[in-house]
């Protein structure tokens, strides 16, 4: 048996790959809804809703709870792997929320007379 059907039979690995496709397409559709463009960088890029990085890792543990039971170590290994990253994503999405407010209330002060040139992307 070659590497690949071995990788596609691996039922944990699947589901994890398929909740981060899921995630991506999603964000996509999403992304091309509200702005009325398609944007390709959507399709592989992090960031966004849903989190991709999630999405992964709980299509890991589902995995590997239907495989393996809850009191198996791999279930231990993805549950608390899963736990980590969710946590972080969580983090890392309330300290770009303060940013993005502190960068708003800047700008709409617009302290350094800054012009609408100065923000247009290059």
């Amino acid at each position: 048996m070659d590497v690949w059907s071995q990788m596609l039979g691996n039922q944990v690995l699947v589901s994890a790959v398929t909740g981060w496709v899921v995630a991506q397409f999603l964000k996509t559709l999403i992304d091309c809804a509200l702005n009325k463009s398609f944007n390709a960088e959507r399709l592989v890029g992090s960031g966004g809703m849903p989190s991709s990085h999630s999405a992964t890792v709980c299509g890991m543990t589902t995995a590997t709870l239907l495989k393996y039971g809850t009191g198996s170590f791999e279930f231990a290994v993805a549950f608390v792997l899963s736990m980590v990253v969710m946590y972080d994503a969580i983090g890392v999405r309330r300290e770009t929320g303060k940013q993005a407010k502190l960068l708003n209330s800047i700008l709409m002060e617009n302290p350094l007379k800054l012009n609408a040139r100065c923000f247009r992307k290059s």
